[in-house]
């Protein structure tokens, strides 16, 4: 109707999620007031704290995350029979003293992420696909040893946290496995994104790299390992923008530059591919029969230079 006015739509709001509030709590920067939306404070399991007596001060609980990617997955009968799996482990004691390191923003590499790549029931993949795992050595073991690996791995690792982007495949995996990791929370980083990015909806793995300037190519992508690394470092990611939105023009924790350094820490070299190892095997070959290229001198050649200039 002429000259009816539209009402204003109400302005929407993002919700603050549990894995952005676990963040809070496991790194020190938790205020029960800032709980937007909330209507009761969450209950918190008993933890040992990182917390020394020296600066900078840092106060993480003391815990294990650990992200797990899924990808490759074949079933029968609805039971998972072959797949890829990712696992990268990240303990936030080896965090705390990174923070207490001199060295923390000179030497925070990557390497504090430990990444592995399990082929699962899979032993002749990697004959017939290239290898683009670059944080590490992919590994080849049956089904019936995962569960007995992932407990030997994650031993000493309690509490764990879980850590799954999506993660609806790598949660449903492990239930259909019966694979209990008794995780005290488990944070899916699609959900725990939303608040500090101001998000409405589920970011990609990709777009989340990109959104924090993680360095990353498309062939590191989908690849059972890499994905499960990144995860971590987006983690990481997703607590330096949250305590610097919460925190505003506030002077912000010692812990954020190093976040910041292991999250875009360079990317170790990617593995050679089947072409380029066929290469590097023929060059070799070459030089073992004295065939190498233009600029590579044989012996019948030395000598006949030789003889020319007597």
């Amino acid at each position: 109707m002429e000259g009816q006015q539209t009402p204003a739509q109400p302005e929407r709001h993002v919700f603050l999620r549990e894995g952005t509030v676990i963040l809070r709590w496991l790194f020190g920067y938790y205020d029960k007031r800032g709980l937007q939306g909330w209507t009761t404070s969450p209950h918190w399991p008993h933890t040992l704290s990182t917390w020394v007596p020296q600066k900078p001060k840092t106060r993480f609980r003391e815990a294990t995350l650990v992200s797990m990617d899924v990808d490759e997955l074949k079933e029968s009968e609805g039971i998972p029979v072959q797949f890829h799996i990712g696992i990268s482990v990240l303990r936030t004691q080896d965090l705390h003293d990174k923070c207490h390191s001199p060295l923390s923003h000179a030497d925070s590499k990557s390497y504090i992420i430990r990444s592995y790549h399990w082929v699962v029931e899979d032993e002749n993949y990697f004959s017939t696909h290239d290898n683009t795992f670059c944080f590490g050595k992919h590994r080849c073991l049956p089904l019936a040893d995962l569960d007995k690996r992932l407990k030997k791995l994650l031993a000493r690792c309690f509490p764990v946290i879980l850590v799954v982007h999506g993660g609806h495949r790598e949660i449903t995996l492990l239930q259909k496995l019966n694979i209990n990791l008794n995780p005290i929370f488990t944070i899916d980083t699609t959900k725990a994104a939303r608040y500090p990015l101001q998000a409405f909806y589920d970011f990609s793995l990709k777009r989340l790299l990109k959104e924090f300037n993680i360095p990353f190519t498309g062939e590191h992508l989908h690849i059972a390992g890499n994905d499960a690394h990144f995860t971590l470092r987006v983690l990481l990611m997703i607590a330096v923008t949250d305590v610097r939105r919460e925190l505003g023009s506030k002077e912000v924790p010692a812990w954020v530059p190093v976040f910041e350094a292991i999250a875009r820490a360079p990317l170790p070299p990617m593995p050679l591919k089947r072409a380029q190892k066929a290469a590097r095997k023929r060059r070799e070959e070459r030089a073992a029969l004295g065939l190498g290229g233009p600029n590579v001198v044989t012996r019948s050649q030395s000598r006949l230079a030789d003889a020319t200039h007597l």
